[in-house]
């Protein structure tokens, strides 16, 4: 099938709508790429004043990643489970094992190399009961726990998704019957928390993380990437302009926080983002696919980027001075890792020890 070509086909709640393209797979992974490419920006040099203004305000503006990743993450969930009869266990069972296998292997690999290679042992990142603590930071759970960031403070995120995961069915549920009135109440919470409780408290810090997941599985419900691209035809190329005006105005509220958090705008901010995405890589098979490309070396960069920019080899990194330069080369030695390891996992058996941890048969009661 041609995804660049309209897709004219029905379906019940389904991707497809008359003359739409489908916000698919291959969307879906091209929008992870440009949400990649705003991580390791963000990453790189939001710490970093000296690189100058621009490079700096977009690297502050570039944490709309997080937002990205868990809309992505609310759709693609529920997509998958979209028309199907799926019991509780097996869902579990199915996306907890994809999400932890990856976890491990990568966890494996870059600790292992940290305490054998880099002199960066499990004591000192931690101030005490390092291999308990290691151990809960591999459930994902570290931060309902404990304060510390752990071996590696960009795994925060696992303790975010995995609850999101685990609570997938009742906000799949509760969008489904509520819809627009679930997705206000939850905004509304939101907004009548103080800004310093949110950014100090993991209770109220995963809420706010919660809304864009919450809008994502919203959007899959409603087919809204797809309506939206219909609307936006109307206007020609001109969808284009409207799309960048809007981008342009949400992030200058953002930073500006005339009447909002920064971070309690993101899930609007990434939503515009993703439908410029979606818009463009409609525009260019080549666009599509490049960042189709870079969205499956998503999650592995994730993963293991921070041991390469700030824990191993920070200098090296750093080295080439010009933000550009040391972007390009970042994003070039995480590609190549990433494929590195996905060809360890073929070499494994990573993925036979997947499906047949997914294909185990079990009966167990309908959630949907």
């Amino acid at each position: 099938m041609n995804l660049l070509r309209p897709n004219n086909q029905l379906h019940n709640n389904s991707i497809y709508i008359h003359k739409g393209y489908p916000f698919d797979v291959t969307a879906t992974n091209a929008c992870k790429g440009v949400a990649l490419l705003f991580l390791l920006w963000h990453h790189l040099f939001n710490q970093y004043p000296e690189y100058g203004f621009y490079i700096f305000l977009t690297s502050q503006l570039a944490k709309v990643c997080v937002s990205i990743f868990l809309i992505l993450s609310g759709y693609g969930l529920s997509e998958s489970i979209k028309n199907k009869k799926l019991g509780l266990f097996t869902f579990y069972k199915n996306h907890l094992t994809k999400l932890y296998l990856n976890y491990w292997l990568i966890a494996a690999l870059f600790v292992s190399i940290g305490i054998i290679f880099m002199n960066y042992p499990l004591e000192s990142a931690y101030n005490d009961h390092a291999y308990l603590k290691f151990l809960v930071q591999m459930t994902g759970l570290h931060r309902w726990i404990y304060p510390e960031l752990g071996y590696n403070a960009t795994w925060w995120y696992m303790s975010t998704i995995i609850p999101l995961y685990l609570l997938f069915p009742v906000i799949y549920l509760l969008t489904k019957k509520g819809g627009l009135w679930f997705f206000s109440f939850m905004l509304l919470i939101m907004f009548l928390f103080p800004i310093d409780v949110l950014t100090g408290n993991v209770i109220m810090h995963f809420l706010l993380w919660s809304i864009p997941f919450c809008f994502g599985v919203y959007i899959s419900h409603r087919n809204g990437f797809v309506v939206i691209n219909l609307l936006l035809k109307k206007t020609s190329i001109l969808h284009f302009g409207i799309l960048a005006c809007l981008i342009i105005g949400v992030a200058f509220l953002r930073q500006s926080e005339f009447f909002i958090n920064s971070l309690k705008i993101d899930w609007l901010l990434g939503s515009l983002i993703i439908l410029f995405t979606f818009e463009l890589s409609n525009l260019s098979y080549i666009i599509k696919r490049i960042l189709s490309f870079l969205g499956n070396q998503l999650f592995n960069i994730f993963l293991f980027h921070t041991f390469i920019f700030y824990y191993y080899w920070q200098d090296k990194v750093y080295s080439f001075k010009n933000p550009l330069l040391i972007f390009t080369v970042f994003l070039s030695v995480c590609i190549l890792v990433s494929v590195f390891i996905e060809q360890i996992k073929k070499l494994i058996l990573f993925y036979k020890l997947e499906a047949s941890i997914i294909n185990i048969s079990i009966h167990d009661k309908y959630f949907i």
